[in-house]
């Protein structure tokens, strides 16, 4: 079965996030995030919805801008 047909599929069963696939996707993309990076965004004081966007942003940096922006954050979140 191709991806377009699974995703049609899905539709209205709450879209493709929940193709098992594409769980494991996004979970081995997350997973990129160091201890260090998990462990600060912890501390935030953020609801899941907001540390789940902010987990999406910093996924797709590069460690020393995922860094710097946790810094950038923790100094606005005080």
């Amino acid at each position: 079965m191709h991806l377009v047909s699974l995703i049609s599929s899905n539709e209205n069963n709450g879209g493709f996030e929940k193709i098992e696939v594409v769980k494991k996707y996004f979970y081995r993309i997350f997973s990129i995030l160091s201890k260090e990076v998990r462990e600060e965004l912890n501390k935030l004081n953020l609801s899941k919805d907001e540390l789940k966007e902010i987990k999406k942003e910093l996924a797709f940096l590069p460690e020393e801008k995922q860094i710097e922006f946790l810094k950038e954050l923790t100094g606005n979140n005080k």
